[in-house]
């Protein structure tokens, strides 16, 4: 996996596991960005794989699994290849499943590929000793499925590191004066057609908001493989300057510098079925940010808000701006309420160790932690 949530959950979890003196091991495709995360960290003990085709994949995961005793075997994503094929010598061990969304429900994919999915998250499902789950969707499901399950499901939500949230005063004040006291309106996330409900009522907003003569300027923070198909979409509106593709945005330093500038955070989030079962990792990048926040009241986003964001029916447009222009109204001193521990892989990791310690899933040795 690249750029997804499953992704940075092994990562941080791995690290902050490890730091801690419990022995961790992480499995993963021998890609650039594996590599310099894990370079720094001797307390994970890293093994790479060339990564091919699904069905190689997942031998090689099987053949290095059968190599060594483990306490427990924890798989992230959905797919055949993070499916385990048990083996003489893993037979016994538990395999602890992953689940920050059930992918066979993005309605953009074909019929056979949702066919496909749906098959291998049961089979996933049935296949796990224990589970964890990103969102109140996803535990429900899963209990459906696995009545006998009980304790052996940990809801154990996406967040971000601590070291990303460290905001450049410098870049703020570049931000800032780059606006020349215009307010700003914040959307971040991938240029992609696969978010283009999203990304087609940020443009319809900056056209609303330039025709009702707003001095608001919305910017979209990211880049994608569709950005220059968007760009045309906004200049087909005829949205001027009110909206600005701001490009590529690290998510370490700068991302929290950009939403530190901004007046505004901005996430359409409507309630398909796939984002019901989400648990998407920049609504906790915005809730770090403490700004006002403009969704909708949908599933674990309007869970983690509660009453400090302003929410809009879905793709109603002028209802969106009339948040937007409510929340520039909150001004200075906005305090969403939301501590920043709770937003971290910190207090992640410790849920999950104790979790594994509760089941006896840790290796020996291994302390529960106090609770905190």
């Amino acid at each position: 996996m690249r750029d997804h949530a499953g992704q940075h959950k092994l990562y941080f979890l791995a690290d902050l596991i490890g730091r801690e003196g419990t022995p961790v091991t992480v499995l993963v495709p021998d890609l650039e960005e594996n590599r310099a995360f894990f370079a720094d960290k001797p307390h994970v003990q890293t093994c790479f794989y060339r990564s091919g085709n699904a069905l190689a994949d997942a031998w090689r995961k099987t053949r290095v699994v059968q190599e060594a005793t483990w306490s427990a075997i924890w798989l992230v994503g959905v797919g055949l290849r993070s499916y385990l094929l048990r083996g003489p010598r893993v037979r016994n061990v538990p395999l602890i499943k992953d689940f920050d969304e059930f992918p066979s429900m993005i309605e953009s994919f074909g019929p056979f590929r949702r066919a496909y999915l749906k098959w291998i998250e049961n089979r996933m499902v049935s296949q796990a000793q224990g589970i964890t789950c990103a969102s109140a969707f996803l535990e429900v499901s899963i209990r459906k499925r696995r009545p006998d399950i009980g304790n052996k499901l940990l809801r154990l939500p996406v967040a971000i590191s601590a070291d990303e949230h460290r905001i450049d005063p410098d870049l703020v004040q570049r931000l800032r004066q780059s606006a020349a006291g215009r307010p700003i309106l914040l959307y971040v996330g991938s240029v992609s057609r696969f978010y283009e409900d999203q990304l087609d009522e940020i443009i319809q907003l900056a056209e609303v908001l330039r025709r009702r003569g707003s001095q608001a300027q919305v910017h979209i923070a990211g880049t994608g493989p569709d950005l220059e198909y968007f760009k045309a979409k906004a200049a087909a509106a005829k949205v001027g300057d009110s909206l600005e593709f701001v490009g590529y945005v690290r998510r370490q330093g700068d991302l929290a510098a950009h939403m530190e500038a901004a007046h505004v955070l901005i996430f359409p989030f409507p309630a398909t079925p796939f984002n019901l079962s989400r648990c998407p990792t920049k609504a906790f990048h915005y809730a770090a940010a403490n700004r006002p926040v403009v969704t909708n009241m949908t599933g674990e986003v309007a869970s983690l808000f509660g009453t400090s964001a302003l929410y809009y029916p879905e793709h109603n447009i002028e209802a969106l701006a009339d948040c937007c222009h409510e929340a520039l109204a909150r001004g200075h001193g906005f305090d969403n309420g939301i501590p920043f521990g709770t937003l971290t892989w910190e207090g992640r990791a410790r849920q999950f160790t104790d979790w594994l310690a509760v089941q006896g899933w840790l290796p020996n040795g291994s302390e529960l932690h106090a609770p905190s």
